[in-house]
């Protein structure tokens, strides 16, 4: 069946790659379910530098969001749009792998972003069962083939590119789009994510971001986050002073089961998975706790401190794998919740610091704040050349 549904869409494109490419740029992420990340930003810098070039967002829409209005809508049912629109876009921009089925044709450009940059869990052909998964392997065997740029903002993403991915081309180290903001702050964004969430402008922020589990739709097994909030939020009043709130957003591959059954304060804690942009919620936060997502080291950008709780290591980096131990990591570890009250209280913000610079080093971290310029700038030649 999938055969038949893949010779069906290449006959689509073939038929579409009569018509002549436009200065057009179509982008998504997460294969359409969220409006966000490293395309989000790249899509806004270009639309600031020159309003004429199209741009359009492939769309799936089994979630629902909301995308700027200068950027077209394009939803994956409408196939025959969907299909005229890449065909005939000069650049591709994604964050994930491409379904075998794509095809470029010449003088299309393909920037692959991903969308994890320093991280903890293993991805793609380092992970040991995702090589026995055909539909895994031939995605990243066209996304590879495809792309003629891969975007790295550290040495460390740059080899599991190489090793991981298989990818043998050209990998750009200019940093992270939807980090720019991290690195340079913005005017403003702390009041709107407190004005959306209603919380005081003196209150300050702990967002708990951890992970998705892969074994975790068949499990069920909530005591991983099961993090006491009431004891963390005294113990940060207790430690750094002043007012919290304690701001909780789930992976989106299960977000719905989360939401509905982790229990949750309703004092000092608030459920903000829904809140469009990931990286305005780091931007007002003033500490960071998370597991193996690679948003801790986003927030560690801005050099607040950052703390991990991972009740399941042993058995996550026995199933999944990971490229560190956690206590090679610049966070303070904690396994359960005693663990991680008594390092919050016996945190060092010059030792911390010190970690921090090690690290940043050790990875070869690049973020320069200009990215988003940098390559809206890159793809503003392609299109004019």
């Amino acid at each position: 069946m999938n055969k038949i549904r893949d010779l069906i869409n290449d006959l689509i494109f073939a038929f579409f790659h009569l018509f002549p490419l436009q200065n057009k740029v179509v982008a998504t992420t997460f294969k359409g379910l969220k409006y966000g990340d490293n395309p989000q930003y790249i899509l806004e810098e270009l639309h600031r530098m020159d309003p004429s070039i199209k741009l359009c967002w492939l769309h799936n829409r089994v979630r629902s969001y909301v995308i700027p209005d200068y950027i077209s809508d394009i939803p994956y049912a409408r196939k025959l749009r969907f299909f005229y629109e890449l065909a005939t876009a000069k650049v591709w921009i994604d964050t994930h792998r491409i379904r075998p089925f794509y095809r470029k044709r010449k003088g299309q450009y393909f920037i692959e972003t991903w969308h994890g940059g320093l991280g903890i869990k293993k991805v793609e052909m380092d992970i040991p069962w995702y090589k026995e998964n055909d539909m895994v392997r031939q995605e990243l065997e066209c996304t590879t083939r495809l792309a003629d740029v891969f975007i790295s903002q550290s040495d460390h993403l740059t080899r599991i590119y190489r090793e991981a991915f298989g990818y043998k081309g050209l990998v750009w180290k200019c940093g992270y789009p939807k980090n720019d903001i991290l690195v340079n702050g913005k005017n403003g964004i702390c009041v709107k994510v407190k004005n959306a969430m209603n919380i005081p402008s003196d209150t300050k922020i702990l967002l708990y971001a951890p992970s998705f589990r892969d074994w975790f739709a068949q499990k069920k097994d909530y005591s991983v986050y099961a993090v006491d909030f009431v004891r963390l939020q005294e113990t940060l009043v207790s430690r750094f002073g002043g007012t919290w709130k304690i701001l909780v957003r789930w992976h989106p591959l299960f977000a719905d089961i989360l939401s509905k059954e982790i229990k949750q304060s309703d004092v000092c804690v608030l459920d903000v998975t829904k809140y469009p942009d990931m990286q305005e919620l780091i931007l007002a936060t003033d500490v960071m706790l998370s597991d193996y997502s690679s948003c801790i080291f986003d927030a560690s950008i801005r050099r607040i401190p950052c703390f991990t709780f991972a009740t399941d290591f042993e058995e996550y980096k026995s199933d999944r794998g990971v490229y560190y131990e956690m206590e090679e990591l610049p966070f303070p570890y904690a396994r359960n919740n005693e663990e991680l009250i008594d390092n919050i209280r016996n945190f060092e913000e010059d030792v911390y610091q010190k970690e921090l610079d090690k690290f940043f080093m050790r990875t070869g971290l690049l973020e320069t704040g200009h990215a988003a310029v940098d390559i809206a700038k890159e793809i503003l030649t392609y299109m004019r050349n």
